[in-house]
């Protein structure tokens, strides 16, 4: 069947656009290509954030979700819809609230975080600020009448009009009393309302103006224009009492309270005190003075202008007397691990190190350890997340498509690991018990079920797991080892080189690799191989001077390094063969490269690089990935997704407003798929990764459908 030509131009241009608008990391990624990986800390747009005691939330510069960060395990959510501006982003509880404009107006809306569920509070309203405490959001909305104050009740759900000044603005709200702003007297005072007995009372009425109320427990804190310098005051609702605490020769603006603790911008330094006496003490100097800095507890969140005049956020202990950049992840990166899809790396941190999971396809990254781990070592599959936690003498997995975190060994159950010698292989970990007599052990990762490989006679020098087979050097004497391979169905081992000088031994597709040191006239290290099929060792890379060490395999391909082109030995350089082939791939790196710490993984490399005078981590995919780690499916596939959970669309719907490339943004590659004679015998479906991995395919059925015959599902 012959191609129409405009469908078929079409279908290509689909790929392009889905490929630019929704993955541009995805995109850039070919064979062959360094990339960057660049996660420093994220300019934060000037519609406000917020702290709570689990919480953090921000938006990103350029971006239209809310990024809700725990401030537990330093992980980062993307909450809100993609398309619509929002702005003043609050969090308490469980709760976040927003500004947002995706209706035509300014609504509030809410998101519940243990339900992952977002609600529209209000509905054609025109807010401008808005407060959240406990179970109650208060904003002000302007009208025809003007603007006044309403509350929410998240429990009853019941929304109330709490004030008919029409002058009223600028809500803060704790678990008893509103405060605000209100002009009806011709300057702005303060004014309270009882949520329990539902009175109005007029607090601050002095001369001048008292503005931005922030209100905890019965306590206000405002700030008073009445004097030549913009000063603070606090008043005590209970006792109908005002205290002036500053009363100097320098504006303050945007006070904040939590408790009786307040923190407030003086001159564009960030300074904090107690509400209920006189004094302050200063945090941070030369912080952004147009957006309020938050309190919790004994953290205090606020902005600051980097040299290129980005605004970072920042986090305060009032406690340590020290600031932390927020939501970074960019600490001094080491120990990179990768595999296909992901790229893993330590970040180190002022307090404590952490654990970065880099999506390259998403371009995205995150940190998937507490605050309080101190890990090591991480590696990766296409499923899970292993380190040592030095802290816990202990390894952990992180569950990648949960997103949960999990504790392997215990040494409760006499369970303690080697801090170096464990190996991921897709869903399973090998790792060596030194509680007694080291034993070999695979820990299935998605079961827990753990399998005894062997007890041995000392502390092996390496081990390695690949698909069935496990592999470790043993000690046999002074400068003597033995390569042992194991084969986890027949449950038998073999000793595939027998008292040799070597060190390590790595698996790969149907081979083990290793450097052997060879004692003749020209003494050097040299690389050997075993086929496993054949049973049969030979001299892989061989030559008359100088040393190949250090091998480290993936697949077919093996990763070492080499100094017979060095001006001396005792430089080393990094060369990648294809065992299979029997060839130097043509890859390499960039000739500015300052190549550290390489290692290989999956489909690429991964490495730590000075080029830049700071390190970064970049990476190099060197084939094509694969979908799982053994060519299965995974062995907890999600379920296929009912009706109910995806919108349909047809195709010519989409393209003719101009949201199709706005939906692939929203789905992603495996939510969005294309529907081909829908509803019929000769329906067919097609996810855009898949159109990707067949595109001949995808423009056959695409170019042989009427368009009015072809949908798309966009799945939740």
């Amino acid at each position: 069947m012959k191609r129409r030509p405009v469908q078929g131009l079409m279908a290509a241009a689909l790929l392009v656009t889905s490929l630019w608008s929704a993955s541009p990391a995805f995109a850039s990624s070919r064979l062959g290509e360094e990339v960057k990986i660049d996660v420093s800390q994220p300019e934060v747009d000037k519609a406000g954030f917020d702290i709570s005691a689990d919480y953090a939330v921000w938006m990103v510069e350029g971006e239209k979700t809310i990024t809700l960060y725990d401030l537990d395990d330093n992980s980062e959510t993307q909450i809100g819809n993609k398309s619509s501006a929002k702005t003043s982003p609050r969090v308490d509880g469980n709760y976040v609230v927003w500004i947002d404009s995706r209706d035509g107006g300014t609504d509030v809306y809410m998101y519940d975080v243990s339900k992952k569920k977002e609600s529209l509070v209000s509905s054609g309203s025109k807010v401008t600020q808005l407060e959240i405490s406990g179970k109650n959001i208060v904003w002000d909305d302007k009208s025809d009448k003007g603007t006044d104050i309403y509350l929410y009740n998240i429990t009853s759900s019941d929304v109330e009009q709490i004030t008919n000044s029409g002058e009223a603005s600028n809500p803060s709200v704790g678990d008893t009393y509103v405060a605000w702003q209100d002009e009806r007297n011709g300057n702005y005072d303060i004014y309270t309302y009882n949520l329990k007995t539902k009175a109005e009372k007029a607090a601050v009425t002095a001369k001048g103006d008292q503005v931005n109320p922030s209100i905890s427990e019965d306590v206000i804190i405002f700030e008073d224009q009445s004097g030549e310098y913009n000063q603070v005051s606090s008043y005590d609702i209970a006792k109908s009492k005002t205290i002036k605490l500053t009363d100097d020769s320098s504006n303050k603006s945007l006070p904040h309270i939590f408790d009786t603790d307040f923190v407030v911008i003086d001159n564009g330094d960030l300074y904090f005190g107690e509400a209920t006496k006189t004094g302050k003490r200063k945090a941070a100097s030369s912080i952004y003075d147009k957006l309020q800095p938050r309190i919790y507890d004994d953290y205090v969140l606020y902005a600051k202008k980097d040299k290129d005049s980005k605004i970072r956020l920042n986090l305060y202990d009032i406690d340590e007397k020290e600031s932390i950049p927020l939501g970074e992840v960019s600490g001094e990166p080491s120990q990179p691990a990768a595999h296909d899809r992901y790229v893993v790396y330590i970040s180190g941190g002022n307090r404590s190190d952490s654990v970065i999971l880099y999506d390259v396809e998403k371009g995205t990254s995150k940190s998937i350890t507490k605050v309080d781990a101190s890990p090591s070592r991480p590696l990766v599959s296409n499923h899970y997340v292993v380190w040592y936690d030095d802290s816990e003498d202990a390894l952990f997995s992180y569950n990648i498509a949960k997103g949960t975190t999990k504790q392997v060994t215990d040494e409760d159950d006499d369970q303690l690991p080697d801090e170096k010698l464990y190996k991921l292989d897709g869903d399973n970990l090998l790792w060596v018990n030194m509680d007694g007599r080291p034993e070999l052990n695979v820990t299935n990762l998605d079961s827990g079920k753990d399998t005894e490989i062997t007890t041995l006679k000392k502390d092996p020098l390496s081990i390695d797991l690949y698909g069935n087979f496990v592999t470790w050097v043993q000690e046999e004497s002074s400068n003597k080892a033995s390569v042992y391979l194991y084969d986890i169905d027949e449950e038998d081992d073999t000793q595939i080189r027998k008292n040799v000088q070597v060190k390590e031994a790595k698996l790969g597709d149907n081979f083990v690799v290793w450097s052997e040191y060879t004692d003749t006239t020209k003494p050097s290290w040299d690389i050997y191989s075993y086929d496993i099929d054949r049973g049969k060792t030979a001299s892989l890379l061989r030559y008359n001077d100088r040393d190949q060490i250090n091998p480290q395999t993936s697949r077919n391909m093996m990763l070492f390094e080499d100094n017979r082109l060095s001006p001396n030995s005792k430089t080393f350089y990094f060369e990648l063969y294809d065992v299979e082939d029997g060839s130097y791939s043509d890859y390499s790196w960039d000739d500015e490269a300052e190549v550290e710490e390489a290692t290989i993984g999956g489909n690429r490399l991964v490495w730590i690089d000075k080029r830049d005078d700071d390190p970064y981590v970049y990476t190099m995919a060197i084939s094509d990935p694969k979908d799982d780690d053994d060519g299965e499916e995974p062995s907890n596939p999600d379920p296929e997704p009912e009706p109910g959970d995806y919108k349909e669309y047809g195709i010519l719907g989409l393209m003719s407003d101009g949201t199709l490339s706005e939906k692939m943004n929203e789905a992603g590659f495996d939510n969005f798929v294309f529907v081909f004679y829908p509803g019929t015998s000769k329906e067919k479906t097609m996810s855009l990764s898949d159109a990707f991995k067949n595109m001949d395919n995808f423009a056959d059925l695409f170019v042989s459908t009427d368009l009015n015959e072809i949908n798309v599902r966009v799945y939740k």
